[in-house]
């Protein structure tokens, strides 16, 4: 049975290699990443020193190695800043008034509201291109002042449109323009922003970056799948920024069929361009971003100049020769055929299957196991449910660390340290394997779609290693009179738990030194292996293979640590936003790393065991 459900899984691993091939393709062929900073810096720094000229900006922003500039639509408040118009509230308005000796304001320009006076040649409505339905004009000390009634400070938020002199500018520049648009609280201002968008849409404008916490018309899906096809038919496609839970991105994205860029955002500031320029750097590289936004709040021009040259001379020196600066572009789509996802169920029900029969022996549970994933993989052919899929990849993720552990061992064998060492790594690359063909596409390569599970992957392997290991022994555990001793043990293992728990994911801790030693492995090595890997897991399967040979129940609690090495190798390869050429170097490394490292433990336990014997014997013989 074992050589027929291998023979299955090989068979599988073949046939399903134009599903990997092709995933490395797309990635590696796309290297160009972009750099973009906010036209409403350019706009400060000129209004604070009026003598700094747009053109003049705009050219030197090139030579530091910026694309793109984004630019938000006007508001009330930004064309105030502009010195475009002034804003008056009505208190202020009154005491103007009172002032000057005048009739107080009366109805209806007593109620809440502001005043507005334009400036130059452009009048009110043309600034505001006839946004504001209910207004009312009036004169006061032979100015001319346009009342719009409502709350002053929803009123000074409302977009007005972009700002076209900036965008010829900006084109004229040679520089790319990324207009960003936010769902307003008044639908009416979105659907007016959104014609404007498409009506911007030119050489030059390819994509769009949305502004706040959800995408507009988050709210009306039906709207939102509208508003995503035409951005679509114009051309445009979108941005996906990195750690922002934006409503409503998933529905757009998918409307756009995955024409979206992966971003990262950071702040520049007069001192940290080395840092950011290698959180930029790892995200091009581990990460697919392919658009870097930078967000210069910083007060005089001067200073910026020196920062963004910095940072420019940073980025150059970080990113790898296989990167090039430029207009980012779109990710070629990942083909892949409903025949791939068939065979890769398939093998992942014949893997699990020989994992069951390993595991637990019992031929009934095994083919329990055959009939229940088989129905299971039926129903994703028939319903084309991606949430089986991710069922299937959850079950292979916690299956194969505990699979690769556990696997039958000879410990009588000539070569079995090394051996067995690297079945239990094969065991856990098959599994990946089969994970990366169940979940592939674009919408898992730009992080659209993600793995679930994460956290138990990290925990029930190690879960069920301790019941492995407690098993032949928990009448006695349980049983067991529990003394103070007991306690702190358990709170120690306890503190532990949560400490592991705790580094997980991106915001996880870290140990003092640890990300100095990190940044040194990344300068070494291109990418850093796992610590729980080739420092942990690993190293320390190798102790409990040696340990195995004379005590054997022993080395069962070896297992519950060394199982992180393995699981964790299997998670570097469910965050499928990390290239997956990055994945194998990185394991590539931990496995070489950690086998060393073992190596050298299973040395000192040798020397450690010989030299307890030794002092055995001769005390023995006094």
């Amino acid at each position: 049975m074992q050589k027929v459900l291998i023979g299955i899984i090989l068979a599988a691993m073949i046939l399903t290699i134009p599903s990997i091939y092709n995933r490395v393709q797309v990635e590696e062929s796309n290297k160009t990443v972009e750099t973009i900073v906010p036209y409403k810096y350019i706009m400060d720094w000129m209004i604070k020193d009026p003598e700094l000229d747009q053109e003049r900006i705009l050219s030197q922003l090139q030579d530091y190695g910026i694309d793109t500039i984004s630019m938000e639509p006007d508001t009330l408040r930004s064309l105030q800043q502009k010195g475009e118009l002034t804003v008056i509230s009505v208190p202020r308005m009154s005491e103007l008034l009172i002032f000057n000796q005048m009739e107080p304001l009366r109805h209806p320009f007593d109620k809440q509201g502001v005043f507005i006076h334009s400036y130059g040649d452009s009048s009110f409505d043309d600034l505001t291109r006839n946004v504001f339905e209910e207004t009312r004009q009036i004169t006061v000390e032979g100015v001319d002042y346009t009342f719009v009634p409502g709350p002053p400070d929803d009123i000074l938020e409302i977009p007005v449109g972009y700002d076209l002199n900036v965008v010829d500018a900006v084109l004229d520049s040679g520089m790319d323009l990324v207009p960003r648009m936010a769902d307003s609280k008044n639908i009416e201002d979105t659907e007016r922003m959104a014609e404007e968008l498409l009506e911007l849409k030119q050489p030059g404008i390819e994509k769009v970056l949305f502004s706040g916490t959800a995408a507009p018309f988050s709210t009306e899906p039906e709207r939102l799948k509208e508003f995503s096809t035409r951005l679509a038919d114009a051309g445009y496609s979108i941005f996906n920024v990195e750690f922002a839970d934006l409503k409503g991105f998933e529905t757009a994205a998918y409307t756009l069929d995955m024409d979206v860029v992966r971003l990262h955002s950071q702040s520049l500031t007069a001192d940290n361009a080395f840092d950011i320029a290698d959180k930029f750097t790892r995200g091009a590289k581990e990460r697919n971003i392919r658009a870097f936004f930078v967000n210069a709040n910083i007060s005089e021009y001067a200073d910026a100049e020196l920062a963004f040259e910095e940072l420019n001379k940073e980025i150059e020196k970080q990113l790898p020769a296989s990167f090039q600066r430029g207009q980012s572009k779109l990710y070629e789509e990942i083909g892949v055929p409903l025949w791939q996802i068939a065979v890769g169920l398939i093998g992942s029900i014949a893997f699990l299957a020989w994992a069951a029969q390993t595991v637990f022996g019992n031929r009934k549970l095994t083919y329990a196991a055959i009939g229940g994933l088989t129905l299971l993989a039926l129903a994703y052919l028939v319903t084309d449910m991606t949430l089986i899929l991710k069922a299937f990849a959850l079950g292979l993720a916690v299956t194969t660390p505990v699979f690769a552990v556990l696997l039958k061992k000879d410990t009588e064998s000539k070569y079995y340290l090394i051996s067995s060492y690297f079945k239990a790594v094969g065991i856990t690359l098959i599994g990946i394997w089969l994970i990366v063909v169940l979940l592939n596409g674009n919408a898992f390569i730009l992080g659209i779609d993600a793995f679930k599970g994460v956290k138990l992957v990290y925990f029930l392997p190690i879960a069920f290693l301790v019941l492995y290991a407690l098993w032949g022994n928990m009448e006695k555990f349980i049983k067991a009179n529990v003394t103070f001793g007991h306690l702190i043990v358990i709170g120690l293992v306890g503190v532990i738990v949560v400490f592991y728990l705790g580094r997980t994911g991106n915001e996880g801790s870290v140990l003092p030194y640890e990300l100095e030693f990190r940044m040194f492995l990344e300068d070494l090595l291109y990418v850093r292996p796992r610590t729980k890997e080739f420092l942990i897991g690993l190293p320390i399967f190798l102790l409990a293979l040696e340990v195995a040979k004379k005590y054997r129940t022993m080395s069962y609690y070896l297992l519950i640590p060394a199982v992180i090495g393995f699981l964790s190798m299997v998670n570097t390869f469910t965050h499928f936003h990390i290239p997956l050429s990055i994945s194998l170097l990185r394991t590539g490394y931990s496995v070489v790393l950690g086998l060393l490292i073992g190596l050298i433990l299973v040395f000192l336990y040798r020397w450690a065991s010989q030299k307890i014997i030794t002092e055995l014997n001769r005390r023995w013989q006094r």
